[in-house]
């Protein structure tokens, strides 16, 4: 064991270590750009084989590691690291997608891409990438809250840098500020929570916080709010979650891991304080009301699904009228991840168990759209898909993954969403919540609705006649490589779902003390409600198939009325400079006319839009702040005095009061 207790520690400083070394090398003379950037990726790769050879080491037990006793004012602190398959499903998924994210990079980032002026030199993504999966693993791998909070901040700076990559850019400033200011909101939860378990607790373990605090303290009333604060933002959940959108700015291999990886540190929170170190206390909290609506599940377990629920829907209504092809996928994104808390929330075995493989699912599909995204501005240069279209005779391999993406986005059968939806939806029948189930069922129709509006208008409706001014074609081997590898694991893990949970998730659950009620007959998956049978599959894709051709002929006939109604106004153009592209639907904003113009999804995006509530709150701080400039001392230094000895007055007496 005491050789898997250094490949952890490994896994977590080769990267850290390699960063900063990597701009070292940036400087050598000659090759020291390609030295730099090769030894990034090669640590990238060493790191994921590191993490997958922990995965048989703890198959059986967790790696627990000593590393040393770190002496503070407080007492001595023991510093160590714990590895379980908890632990290893998101550092696995991090892992993977750093070493695939820094071989995407390499051509994405450099003179052929078409969207950015960028040269073959050595730049920061490649360091903040790497020391992102560094931070990520230390945050998975931290035994106690002192290392979890260094290595939970560091996540949030990084973060910021690769957001704020194109610095000369106004809009990329503001969205690393919003990140970080969001990100940091729940960094000074934790940290606050981290104070008041130390000191109801005398102890920074997590393993042991929870058995320390009695059921029913009135501590947890406290300590619970504070947690689900803390994991909010980085979990993108409703209301913390704008800033994920505005953080598609930074480089399509950054947004890979932020927007893929990043937001398992949050699940992995919540998995391991919530339905782990305190799942007696969430168990023992009153159950719900009207338990036929609400499902036979406490009140904090109903707060964190419903919280699921609102971010699913939220972030699915965004998507189907956003433009911007990264946007649409980081709003996608969110939707998904209130998909993977809806279920954990449950806190029951059903329910972890499709937390944790939607939360592989959603890795996959998402990383993979993003690749395509990525893929098609490297050889457009375009972001908006109104401006795109017919791209699939340019770029066929580009399109086949992105239908693979779209597809399993869809939760069609034969990929790994459906297998993982599967399981939510028979989490949240068996905890008999009607509405979660009513609320996932919306939120699916609805990423049906974004990903076959996605599809349709990047690479299927009548291409825009800007994007065929210069040739196009797929992008180089190292770009692809990574869409084709993860558009066979969609498959592989939709077609033999066993892969995954056999060797990753069921021994996740299992370790944390649930007991596990998911078999797997033959590659299919069967519940205490039934089982995925090849009947579910013909009814869901003759279904799908319906829908999909309903919607087609439907957007036809849409841009059939558009193209009526401007043929008294052809001459328009060359008039007062219309659209002439009007006359080529259907487009992204005609694919879906009902739902913006009838069912007035654009009213109920604006009006769900939690920014402005921050903007009036932001206007008002900054309102105070200039009237408190009328109380500068203009360099009076009797009146700066005084001022300080009062305040220093005032801060003792409060601090006397409060002991």
């Amino acid at each position: 064991m005491a050789i898997y207790s250094l490949v952890t520690v490994l896994a977590i400083f080769i990267p850290i270590v390699v960063a900063f070394l990597s701009h070292l090398v940036a400087k050598l003379p000659k090759e020291g750009a390609a030295s730099a950037k090769a030894i990034c990726i090669l640590a990238s790769y060493v790191t994921f084989f590191l993490v997958l050879s922990l995965i048989l080491a703890a198959q059986y037990e967790p790696i627990e590691t000593q590393l040393f006793v770190l002496p503070l004012p407080m007492g001595m602190f023991n510093v160590g690291l714990y590895v379980d398959h908890l632990a290893l499903v998101p550092a696995l998924l991090s892992s993977l997608f750093t070493a695939l994210a820094l071989t995407y990079n390499v051509y994405y980032l450099s003179p052929y891409n078409r969207a950015y002026k960028t040269n073959w030199e050595f730049n920061r993504s490649y360091s903040f990438i790497l020391l992102f999966n560094g931070a990520m693993l230390g945050t998975l791998f931290s035994d106690n809250l002192l290392s979890l909070l260094i290595f939970w901040e560091l996540i949030s700076l990084c973060s910021y840098v690769l957001i704020s990559f194109w610095s000369k850019d106004q809009f990329c400033l503001w969205a690393a500020i919003k990140c970080l200011i969001m990100t940091h909101i729940g960094s000074i939860a934790l940290l606050v929570a981290t104070i008041v378990i130390y000191s109801i607790t005398g102890t920074l373990e997590i393993a042991e916080i929870g058995n320390t605090i009695p059921l029913g303290d009135p501590a947890i009333s406290i300590v619970f709010p504070l947690l689900l604060v803390a994991v909010l933002p980085k979990t993108v959940l409703f209301p913390l979650h704008t800033w994920l959108p505005d953080g598609t700015v930074a480089p399509t291999s950054a947004t890979v891991l932020f927007h893929v990886c990043g937001f398992q540190s949050g699940i992995y929170i919540i998995i391991r304080f919530f339905l782990d170190a305190f799942h007696g206390h969430v168990i023992s909290l009153p159950a719900m009301p009207l338990p036929l609506l609400f499902g036979n599940i406490s009140v904090w377990s109903f707060v964190i699904s419903l919280i699921g629920a609102i971010t699913l829907i939220i972030g699915a209504i965004n998507g189907v009228i956003e433009n911007d092809f990264k946007r649409i996928i980081a709003y996608s994104t969110i939707s998904q991840l209130g998909y993977i808390v809806l279920a954990a929330g449950l806190a029951t075995p059903l329910g972890v168990t499709a937390s944790l493989f939607h939360m592989i699912s959603h890795a996959l599909y998402c990383g993979l759209l993003f690749l395509c995204a990525g893929a098609v501005i490297y050889a457009t240069g375009k972001h908006d898909i109104n401006e795109m279209g017919g791209l699939y005779r340019h770029m066929p391999i580009t399109a086949i993954c992105c239908l693979i993406g779209s597809l399993s986005l869809s939760s069609v059968p034969f990929f790994s969403d459906f297998a993982s939806k599967y399981l939510i939806f028979n989490a949240t029948i068996d905890s008999q919540a009607t509405l979660l189930t009513m609320i996932a069922f919306i939120g699916g129709v609805l990423n049906v609705a974004i990903a076959i509006r996605l599809l349709h208008s990047v690479f299927m409706q009548k291409s825009a006649k800007s994007v065929l001014n210069f040739p196009i074609k797929d992008p180089p081997i190292s770009m692809l490589a990574p869409m084709i590898l993860a558009s066979a694991a969609l498959i592989i893990f939709g077609v033999v779902p066993a892969i995954p949970l056999d060797s990753l998730i069921i021994p996740a659950v299992w370790q944390i003390g649930f007991p596990i009620n998911v078999v797997m007959p033959l590659g299919s998956i069967e519940t205490t409600l039934g089982f995925w049978n090849t009947l579910a599959l013909a009814l869901s894709m003759v279904i799908l198939t319906v829908t999909f051709i309903s919607m087609t002929l439907y957007s036809r006939r849409v841009a059939a009325v558009y193209r009526e109604s401007a043929s008294e106004e052809t001459f328009e153009p060359f008039l007062c400079g219309e659209d002439s592209n009007l006359l080529d639907g259907p487009h992204g904003y005609q694919f879906y006319y009902v739902l913006t113009n009838d069912l007035r999804f654009d009213n109920a995006s604006h009006k769900s839009n939690i920014d402005r509530a921050y903007n009036a709150l932001s206007a008002k701080f900054f309102s105070a702040c200039n009237k408190l400039l009328r109380l500068d001392i203009r360099q009076s230094y009797f009146a700066a005095i005084l001022s300080f000895i009062v305040g220093a007055v005032v801060i003792v007496l409060i601090a006397v009061l409060a002991g």
